[in-house]
């Protein structure tokens, strides 16, 4: 029997393509005879020629770059507000409104129904609270940079829009703190020298504390100068020891070396001090918006029982708290649960937090609260859910594919609402909010 699909491309063949939709990396991707043809450089509904690079063996998807320019570009295209090209805003040439459509559009066909407009970020630059650099020497001289994407090609990004500015200024001081220090820069190849990465993390008010990632075997007497050299621009700087080749930024290990080993921070009127390696999200004006529609979804509070799954350090338990559930946090994370309950302590909000694995067990409650890594649920709180899961279901996600699944294996809840919101504009990210309730 003959395959009635047609041949499918080459590399170096010409296709006549016009994209529907966007990639993750910013590529239009068109549909070709049953061939996902992801083009870089050309847009939604721009009619193109694309020059076919690779072809996958294991799926009908091809990647290719444009041969010329559309003879039309698409009024939604913009120009980058940032120089940098580190891969990691790659919808920056899509106008801000169109990335919003593109994100519900991404939700819409991962769940199979309408969804909400997305909640649009307060703001598209200066955002992002953490930063991570590879430090290289250029030209003599010590730079921050990135690797290019999948390569580890050294690449400039000064000039960088997205990260809080006064990240920005740290990094230019501490630049100049680390040349200064005469470590040599890790070569990756030969394993040789000191410096790796510097880490930087900024409070909303414009607290910076700076993390520097070095061989194990970096004399600490040079880091302590450098440390102290950075004082006047950063709030606190910290040692991050680390002799790992799998790519890993941190390793395990953090010793204080000068200042505050913490930042203090707000969340909702919630005071938290995070680490330079504790996971918050990297927009926390936006992801605060989307904890307080969270709780007023799940309104009135007050002696409802609840459990946060996959808590962190307890920012939307400590926020039903505060409104008065009793609630219980989960986390496999012992560093989070500390912090977590540290914080329930420091603004006297009776929550309890707990480390173990994600999981409903026997409990009696209200609600649920689940806010899953990329890849959603884990078999056992599905089932627990199916099974026996509260009343109420409150579904933090920040991936719409796993989301698509969960949601479809979970028949006995009823979806009343979906809510995206965007916390990384300029790239293809998005959360969402479910609120279910058992059928």
């Amino acid at each position: 029997m003959t395959s009635s699909m047609s041949p499918r491309p080459k590399a170096g063949d010409r296709l006549s393509v016009t994209p529907g939709r966007l990639d993750l990396e910013g590529r239009g991707v068109a549909d070709l005879d049953g061939e996902e043809v992801h083009v870089a450089g050309l847009l939604p509904g721009e009619a193109g020629i694309a020059l076919v690079e690779h072809v996958s063996r294991q799926k009908r998807r091809t990647w290719a770059v444009l041969a010329a320019p559309p003879a039309a570009p698409s009024p939604e295209r913009s120009e980058r507000i940032c120089p940098a090209l580190c891969g990691g805003c790659a919808w920056q040439h899509l106008t801000y409104p169109a990335q919003l459509v593109e994100k519900r559009r991404r939700v819409e066909e991962a769940l199979g129904v309408p969804v909400a407009e997305v909640v649009p970020a307060p703001a598209i630059a200066g955002y992002r609270n953490k930063a991570t650099w590879v430090i290289a020497r250029r030209e003599g001289r010590i730079k921050l940079g990135a690797w290019a994407p999948r390569s580890h090609a050294w690449i400039d990004t000064s000039g960088c829009r997205v990260v809080h500015p006064a990240i920005t200024a740290a990094a230019d001081a501490a630049a100049t703190a680390l040349d200064d220090s005469g470590l040599a820069v890790y070569d990756e190849a030969t394993r040789a020298g000191h410096l790796r990465y510097l880490v930087a993390r900024a409070s909303r008010d414009g607290q910076v504390l700076l993390g520097i990632v070095t061989a194990s075997d970096a004399p600490r007497d040079a880091l302590e100068r450098m440390a102290a050299a950075l004082l006047p621009v950063a709030r606190g700087v910290v040692w991050l020891p680390n002799d790992t080749t799998t790519g890993a930024i941190l390793g395990a290990d953090s010793h204080h070396l000068a200042g505050a080993p913490r930042l203090a921070e707000s969340i909702d009127g919630i005071a938290f001090e995070v680490a330079i390696d504790t996971f918050l999200q990297v927009n926390l004006d936006a992801a605060e918006a989307m904890y307080r529609r969270l709780a007023q979804h799940l309104e009135p509070l007050a002696g409802r029982v609840a459990v946060d799954l996959y808590c962190g350090i307890g920012p939307i338990a400590l926020t039903l708290a505060r409104r008065g559930a009793e609630v219980v946090g989960i986390e496999r994370n012992p560093a989070a649960i500390a912090e977590a309950q540290a914080a329930a302590a420091r603004n006297r909000i009776a929550a309890r937090f707990e480390v173990a694995a994600a999981t409903i067990g026997d409990r009696a409650l209200d609600i649920a609260v689940v806010n899953p890594p990329r890849q959603g649920l884990t078999p056992e709180v599905r089932a627990d859910l199916a099974a026996a899961g509260p009343p109420i279901l409150a579904y933090v996600s920040c991936g719409p594919d796993s989301l698509g699944r969960d949601l479809a294996e979970l028949t006995s809840y009823r979806v009343d609402a979906i809510e995206p919101f965007d916390l990384m504009p300029g790239t293809g990210h998005v959360e969402t909010l479910v609120i279910a309730r058992r059928r």
